[in-house]
């Protein structure tokens, strides 16, 4: 389950208080029919990042199970965006992160840079995006169970969930369709019925799963892709006990090196070891799950680093005896969680990557000396283990031995986190270029190099040339927070 950081802390607080290339006509409408596709698409204004530019929107149906000739269809929504180019380089098919999450958000990941040369595309994701959609009460209330983290709530949320699949499919849902080799020929359908040979892909996070497994599925008509911070479409989500502990130990390290910070606690990690185990149940009214501030702490770590100070000032306070840092971060789960997209979606696409359905995922990840554990790892594959949910993986089509031929970008804001993906993955490409940045979050990547990053994915998508000239100097880390979880919420009280 790979949520996006920021904008989930930040929804999460405030919710707790062409001419396109290719060879489709620029008409008002075009209505087509493929084989395997329907696309019905009209011309509009579209609210990109820095602007309204010209382009399409309409919907693209497909089959919910391609191998059935008599399988019902669905839709999915469309968006291209033209080029500012009369003569405009093969397309960029955009992959958003997630799962869970929509890949529909021009408004957010469309820039004017992005269309000097190229249409930008993006194709809803089967399940969370267009009709229908893998929801269902349960699965919406499922998460929101006290501490999550217990083999006890392990195993009600996963009877929950095969309850829920039983109705969707009684309903005449076919879940297991629902994966990401699906979305991966839905895209490619998409491509096919806009006329377009060849495609850029691009993605972040899940999204660059996505694009990874569109580049073994479909390498003729890639020309070229980019991960950023990407997952890899096999036990997405999965991280051990001891990976996390690297990455504290790791910051640590940092902290150490900030004169403030070290005045602040002489060690970040005995400091949070000693809050954690010394939570009390609630502080100033508001209750302390300890399941949900591990969680927290987890999404925390890996998104950015202003996130990172906010959780140490939280445990430093704590060790101090004010709690209320880590009540609001307690609270913040609930609240993820009742704003998050789609849950169904979420779980099904990342079941979908499982590579052993008999794996014993909670004894693997139960490590009570740990610092917090693998949270995400364990609600994942916990709920998967105790729930039977229909999957049709990845691995039974495309082996871990299997090579991307593609020419490709695969950029990580950090060594730590990068390098054991480079590590497992490197041999699965023949043309591929790494870059690992240091100390970098999850977001980071994108909110403190700027245009340095879009400079990097640029010029590798247009020549095929990895330039990291415009990155800058990555500033050195400070670990004092400007805001913290306490003061964010009573700014969000007051409004």
């Amino acid at each position: 389950m790979a949520i996006e950081g920021r904008r989930v802390v930040l929804l999460c607080l405030a919710v707790l208080v062409a001419s396109m290339a290719g060879n489709v006509c620029a008409e008002q409408t075009i209505n087509q029919q493929g084989e395997n596709w329907r696309l019905a698409l009209a011309e509009t204004s579209i609210k990109c990042r820095d602007g309204d530019f010209d382009g399409m929107s309409g919907t693209l149906s497909v089959p919910e199970d391609r191998t059935r000739a008599d399988s019902r269809w669905i839709e999915l929504p469309l968006v291209v965006v033209k080029s500012l180019s009369r003569d405009p380089a093969p397309p960029v098919f955009q992959c958003a992160g997630g799962p869970g999450g929509t890949n529909i958000s021009p408004a957010e990941r469309i820039s004017r840079a992005d269309l000097e040369g190229h249409d930008v595309v993006q194709v809803g994701y089967r399940g969370v995006d267009g009709t229908p959609l893998i929801k269902h009460l349960l699965l919406d209330r499922m998460l929101v169970t006290p501490d999550i983290l217990s083999e006890v709530s392990l195993r009600k949320m996963g009877e929950d969930a095969r309850r829920a699949v039983r109705e969707l499919e009684a309903a005449g849902m076919d879940i297991e369709e629902y994966n990401v080799q699906n979305v991966v020929d839905d895209i490619d359908a998409a491509r096919a019925a806009l006329g377009y040979e060849r495609i850029n892909i691009t993605g972040g996070s899940y999204g660059g799963a996505v694009t990874y497994l569109y580049c073994l599925r479909h390498p003729e008509h890639v020309h070229r892709a980019v991960m950023i911070e990407a997952a890899f479409p096999y036990d997405i989500a999965f991280g051990t006990p001891s990976h996390v502990d690297a990455r504290f130990e790791h910051l640590n390290d940092l902290w150490k090196e900030d004169p403030q910070a070290v005045k602040r606690s002489p060690d970040i990690v005995r400091t949070m070891r000693t809050v954690l185990r010394n939570l009390p149940r609630e502080a100033n009214g508001m209750p302390i799950d300890s399941s949900k501030v591990r969680f927290m702490t987890y999404i925390g770590m890996y998104s950015e680093r202003s996130l990172v100070n906010m959780l140490f000032d939280a445990y430093v306070s704590a060790e101090k005896g004010d709690f209320r840092s880590i009540a609001v971060m307690s609270a913040m789960y609930d609240q993820m969680i009742g704003s998050f997209g789609n849950i169904g979606d979420l779980s099904a696409k990342t079941y979908s990557t499982v590579t052993d359905r008999k794996r014993d995922f909670v004894a693997e990840l139960r490590a009570p000396e740990s610092i917090i554990g693998s949270p995400m790892s364990m609600l994942a594959w916990g709920v998967f283990q105790y729930s039977n949910w229909p999957v049709k993986p990845v691995i039974d089509e495309h082996p871990l031995t299997q090579k991307s031929t593609a020419q490709t970008l695969i950029i990580y804001g950090s060594k730590e986190m990068g390098q054991p993906f480079k590590e497992k993955y490197a041999g699965n490409f023949t043309h591929a270029e790494w870059v690992l940045f240091d100390d970098l979050g999850h977001n980071d990547i994108w909110t403190i190099t700027g245009p340095g990053m879009q400079h990097l994915i640029q010029r590798f998508i247009d020549e095929g040339i990895v330039d990291t000239s415009a990155m800058g100097e990555i500033p050195r880390w400070e670990f004092t927070p400007t805001v913290t979880f306490h003061q964010m919420f009573q700014q969000m009280m007051q409004r």
